[in-house]
């Protein structure tokens, strides 16, 4: 998701909003509605079965949510959104892990228009341009780094793993657009080629990973809360300004075999996804088929050091039309399947109005109707985890983090109520994971891991039925 689209934030200074009726739920139970099921039928085992995670030994699939902020705010807002997690059955989270700014000195601007006068957001950042050494360097102090320590050191004390994303595709926190202020380059695509902004992205990757937590004094590549290592949230070879000349199809591919070969190398113990929004290279009429800006989701999933695929999917956006989603989620499915691995709805989302009290009055029915279509038609298919954008919870004046870009869920209201029920089936029903053999291996790792795939057995399924994409 691009939020500097959808949500500007004025600094610290939020306005307060405040849900009356919603915090009365948020501290209610008993209010889970379950999702309309598939008639039950039997998992249809002769066909190509789909990889899965493995966690502990045994097959993983879950439901999930993705959080830009954990980062950054104040930890009784994190420590919210964490809890919110763990008590809706989400068991892994998205987050951001970068806060790149200008230069101290004002002689190299930040370029996020969204963050206040200095490219901080609430005054924390964790990498900004030295002008005197001619290089970025990391800001590892409490409005820095440590708070990625506290956000990673809370998650793991609650159970909840994290996908740690290493940089954006939007000037949103600074990301690709702000390494190319640094090195005075201009074309987007050159974050991808440009020798030096190469070096400098590899760097701040072996700064995290070879990072030791000053919470809990871990080191980042040791801790298991660590789902994956994410490459970038939405790689394109177009930025949020004008495309430039001088790429093509095999520009992001490249890159991404280079730098997930180089994590690899320095990390053998967590997974390794892209972020890519999962534009497919099958021709057709839209543009999200045609390999757009530069992304070709299967060449790019097929990288041997790529762990599991990744997409995104937001119709309303992209005008492909809520009526497609299931065809979206169909078409990935079959690309993860002749890969042999597993593959993530890793954003989606419906907006919704709100009053001026933060309710909603319109949009809820056709969100709710459209999600369950979509956790459905992924579960159907094999699909291995969904991750709704975005889970939100309170600000720091106790009422509800504004829904800026109006995707936002709470816990207790009523999509949450229904993701809920779709995470436990995906714990526990999930075909992905139903399929494949339950005995745990004789290596129980405390990291999430990629199945190795094996002989299909009969398993007969309580309630989904199992269909070629």
């Amino acid at each position: 998701m691009n939020p500097g689209n959808a949500f500007l934030e004025l600094g610290s200074r939020l306005r307060v909003v405040r849900f009356t009726a919603l915090l009365a739920c948020v501290t209610s139970s008993g209010c889970l509605k379950t999702p309309e099921r598939s008639a039950a039928s039997s998992l249809d085992v002769k066909t190509n079965p789909p990889a899965s995670f493995e966690y502990l030994g045994k097959p993983f699939c879950f439901a999930g949510a993705n959080n830009y902020y954990l980062a950054y705010k104040p930890r009784p807002m994190v420590d919210d959104v964490l809890q919110a997690a763990r008590a809706l059955g989400f068991p892994v989270l998205r987050m951001w892990s970068f806060v790149d700014i200008g230069s101290t000195d004002g002689s190299v601007k930040s370029i996020d228009p969204h963050s206040d006068s200095e490219g901080k957001k609430d005054g924390v950042y964790f990498q900004y341009w030295d002008s005197k050494l001619g290089r970025p360097v990391y800001n590892e102090g409490t409005d820095g780094l440590q708070r990625l320590d506290y956000a990673l050191a809370k998650a793991g004390e609650l159970g909840v793993k994290l996908i740690l994303v290493l940089t954006n595709n939007w000037y949103d926190f600074g990301g690709m657009d702000q390494y190319l202020s640094w090195f005075g380059r201009s074309k987007h695509h050159e974050f991808y080629t440009a020798p030096e902004v190469r070096a400098a992205y590899k760097s701040y990757i072996a700064h995290l990973v070879n990072r030791r937590n000053t919470v809990n004094g871990r080191l980042y590549r040791d801790d298991p809360t660590i789902f994956s290592w994410e490459l970038a949230n939405e790689p394109r070879c177009k930025g949020t300004g004008p495309a430039g000349s001088g790429w093509t199809n095999r520009t992001i591919v490249d890159w991404v075999s280079e730098m997930t070969s180089f994590i690899r190398t320095l990390d053998p113990n967590h997974l390794i996804s892209v972020g890519d929004e999962g534009f497919l290279d099958h021709g057709g009429e839209h543009w999200a088929y045609r390999a757009n800006d530069g992304v070709d989701h299967e060449a790019i999933t097929a990288v041997p050091s790529v762990d599991f695929g990744t997409f995104h999917m937001y119709p309303e956006d992209w005008r492909l039309g809520l009526d497609r989603g299931a065809q979206w989620i169909v078409d990935h499915v079959a690309v993860a399947r002749r890969l042999g691995k597993p593959t993530v709805l890793e954003e989606y989302g419906i907006k919704v109005t709100r009053d001026e009290r933060g309710v909603i009055t319109g949009g809820l029915d056709e969100r709710l109707h459209h999600y369950r279509i979509w956790n459905d038609a992924l579960l159907r298919n094999g699909g291995n985890a969904s991750m709704v954008w975005i889970l939100s919870g309170l600000d720091s004046a106790g009422g509800l983090y504004e829904d800026y870009d109006r995707y936002t869920t709470y816990r207790g209201d009523e999509t949450a109520e229904l993701l809920t029920a779709y995470a436990d089936q995906f714990t526990n029903d999930a075909p992905a994971c139903r399929i494949q053999d339950q005995t745990p291996t004789a290596d129980s790792s405390p990291y999430v891991r990629v199945r190795k795939k094996r002989p299909p057995i009969a398993v007969v399924s309580s309630g989904w039925a199992f269909t070629e994409g």
